[in-house]
């Protein structure tokens, strides 16, 4: 299988010391021989603004079936990590462009044909791929980040490392890495067609099933994307406060970043620790309110009741600075 040739990648590159910079040389190591045996790195998502594509829970975990059946028939793409939104996706690759496409195509495909069979009616035209290229380390470890963390940012109900139907929850949680409710090959040839939604049953017997899917940790090599960064701690800092680099990733996708009110809180007291003298934002004057009001509005994508909400401005005020922008 395609994930256990590159995770020996990772393998064959040893920590050789704790320290900043050793640390960071090891990564580095990592991610050029991982360039020069395996090719380039791409990030491959689907337009945000797509129709509902997953409907319920029984869905998404046909989906994460799914993909794991495409990396197991695409041995030349490797899944670093990946991500279902409700109406699109995203998938950290390594591979040829070409061969990163025909995984997305196949997906494609089976995921209409599972529509199909479910009666479940979604115009599939505009649920086409871009892909995007990761030419340095650290632009990996952002997108890495990105990805896992992007349910997240529109969803309350979860952290970055909680949400069920991606690979972000493998990321340093051995007790979900190595979770397995039971085995792909003790199944009876019955259920595996069912977990599968087919008739073509050959795929590993060690196909860790959980909660009726195969676990991303069968199917995306996890153990690699982790070395990627330096230590927990480091990936921690990335996917909970690089605000700043979430931001230049969403740009670069062409897609809308959203933020949480903390997050939005800590731009807010940075740029006053900056600018004001450290005044908190609510106690700062009108005309300085509405500077950073739009600041959040055009630089960070606050809608109108949030930049109220934080920054104690009548609602009207906002309103008028900004016509167009309620949620």
């Amino acid at each position: 299988m395609a994930k256990d040739f590159f995770d020996a990648a990772f393998c064959a590159v040893r920590p050789t010391g704790h320290s900043f910079l050793e640390k960071e040389s090891r990564c580095k190591q990592l991610f050029e021989q991982a360039l020069r045996q395996f090719g380039p790195f791409f990030h491959l998502h689907t337009p945000e603004k797509h129709p509902i594509i997953f409907h319920n829970p029984e869905s998404y975990q046909a989906a994460m079936t799914i993909i794991a059946m495409c990396a197991h028939d695409c041995p030349d793409i490797k899944i670093i990590t990946f991500e279902l939104m409700s109406n699109h996706v995203h998938f950290i690759l390594c591979g040829d462009e070409d061969a990163c496409r025909q995984f997305f195509a196949l997906f494609k495909q089976r995921w209409n044909r599972y529509l199909h069979f479910r009666k479940i009616v979604v115009d599939l035209s505009g649920f086409i791929e871009k892909t995007v290229p990761i030419l340095t380390l650290e632009s990996l470890r952002n997108q890495i980040a990105y990805t896992n963390r992007n349910n997240y940012v529109v969803d309350s109900s979860h952290t970055p490392f909680s949400y069920p139907y991606g690979a972000g929850n493998c990321y340093f949680l051995p007790v979900n890495k190595n979770r397995m409710d039971t085995r792909f090959g003790s199944l009876t040839i019955r259920k595996k067609r069912s977990l599968l939604h087919s008739h073509q049953i050959d795929y590993p017997a060690d196909f860790a099933i959980i909660d009726n899917y195969i676990s991303p940790a069968s199917c995306c090599a996890i153990s690699f994307g982790e070395q990627i960064f330096r230590d927990a701690r480091h990936y921690f800092f990335k996917v909970s406060r690089d605000i700043e680099s979430d931001k230049e990733v969403a740009k670069a996708l062409g897609e809308t970043v959203y933020y949480t009110d903390d997050e939005l809180n800590a731009i807010l007291y940075k740029k006053c620790q900056n600018d004001y003298g450290g005044q908190r934002a609510t106690l700062l004057s009108q005309n300085d309110k509405q500077d950073l009001a739009r600041m959040l509005h055009f630089d960070y994508n606050a809608d109108n009741e949030k930049i109220a909400r934080l920054l104690k401005l009548p609602p009207s005020l906002v309103d008028s600075l900004f016509p167009t922008r309620r949620r």
